[in-house]
């Protein structure tokens, strides 16, 4: 049977203009290579204000984070459209491929920026993957 364990990477929150905020480590091992998949959210509301949502690795359990490449239009970066006075909401999957795991941990990364935020400007993120031995 395959285990497909849901873990919170960003619980949903707001922050300053162009501060990052890290997502929980995912240690790589609990995963089948391949298989990470990280839900990325944003509801922005503030005109001017965008996300930008990226992945990372740890080849050190943490101390280094190296965002990985991939370009604006792929699978491990993306920038949602700018609020327009109402919510505007962005939900995009963004994956690690196998190369991940020759990482020891992976994460992903929200930022607010373009404007001064406010509270109504979110990100989230939750990690999906199969579990190691599973598949």
């Amino acid at each position: 049977m395959i285990q497909r364990p849901v873990i919170t990477a960003l619980a949903s929150a707001t922050s300053a203009n162009g501060t990052a905020r890290n997502g929980a480590a995912l240690t790589t091992e609990f995963a089948a290579p391949g298989t990470i998949a990280v839900v990325c959210s944003a509801s922005i509301t503030t005109s001017s204000v965008l996300a930008t949502f990226k992945l990372q690795l740890s080849p050190d359990a943490g101390t280094t984070w190296v965002d990985i490449s991939g370009g604006t239009a792929s699978n491990v970066t993306f920038a949602t459209a700018a609020g327009t006075g109402s919510a505007v909401t962005t939900t995009k999957v963004l994956m690690f491929d196998v190369a991940a795991h020759s990482a020891i941990q992976c994460r992903v990364v929200a930022t607010l920026s373009g404007a001064a935020t406010n509270t109504a400007d979110v990100t989230s993120a939750t990690y999906y993957y199969c579990a190691a031995g599973s598949v």
